[in-house]
């Protein structure tokens, strides 16, 4: 039996930023969706209920700007929210006032120091760090920040441990579990990583400038705003 897909769509106009060059950059588009309305039990098939988001932009605009789309289930929507889509925040909804703002999410390792060099494994250990110690004594390790955090510790961690979990590196605290998506993925692949391919076609200044463009990525879902404190350049 084929079932009827049924489009929702919204048209938003990001942002732009401007630099010193001849070109300007789309800003980061945060979009939540709350989902109205219960299913029955029985038009359930498995937990796994596929769900299209497509993203389209004029023709004319396709050679240079390339969306990228990363999904994280998360449970800030309220059941009172009637809306099916949030689009951006030009457009009032009930379901912005259930997602946490900057004010009631302390991340105290952002903005990162000016001084903040992403080439630098050093750098990445010290940022290690200081996730490693926001994590266990500040975030509920029963809440979705929980889970966003160890992530953003994985990322680092290999950052500054690239040969990880060969090689050399500090034991981290066991409460903080061996787990993630990331960290998951970089296991099954680190055989593939050794000291000799860090000095070949696999440098360890490209395997850092990946790790910190999915730094990025992954940071935006809390702390939207520039990375690196500007007021510290």
């Amino acid at each position: 039996m084929t079932s009827t897909v049924i489009d929702f769509s919204a048209v938003i106009n990001p942002k732009s930023r401007s630099d010193d060059s001849d070109s300007t950059q789309w800003q980061r588009v945060l979009l939540t969706m709350c989902f109205s309305g219960r299913l029955r039990r029985e038009t359930v098939q498995g937990n796994n209920i596929p769900v299209r988001i497509s993203v389209s932009i004029a023709e004319e605009y396709g050679p240079f700007i390339s969306p990228i789309m990363e999904a994280l289930s998360v449970d800030f929507c309220s059941t009172r929210s009637s809306s099916p889509i949030l689009m951006d925040d030009s457009i009032p909804s009930q379901a912005n006032n259930d997602f946490p703002s900057r004010e009631d999410v302390i991340i105290s390792f952002l903005p990162l120091r000016g001084s903040f060099n992403y080439i630098n494994p050093m750098d990445w250990a010290t940022l290690s760090k200081d996730i490693e110690t926001w994590l266990v004594t500040k975030v509920d390790n029963r809440s979705q920040l929980w889970t966003w955090g160890c992530d953003a510790f994985w990322l680092t961690f290999v950052a500054a441990y690239p040969l990880f979990p060969r090689g050399k590196w500090p034991m981290w605290d066991p409460r903080i579990p061996l787990d993630g998506a990331f960290i998951k993925e970089w296991l099954g692949r680190s055989s593939d990583i050794d000291a000799v391919k860090l000095g070949g076609e696999h440098s360890l200044v490209a395997l850092l400038s990946d790790i910190w463009a999915e730094f990025n990525r992954h940071t935006a879902l809390y702390y939207p705003s520039p990375l690196i404190d500007v007021n510290e350049l």
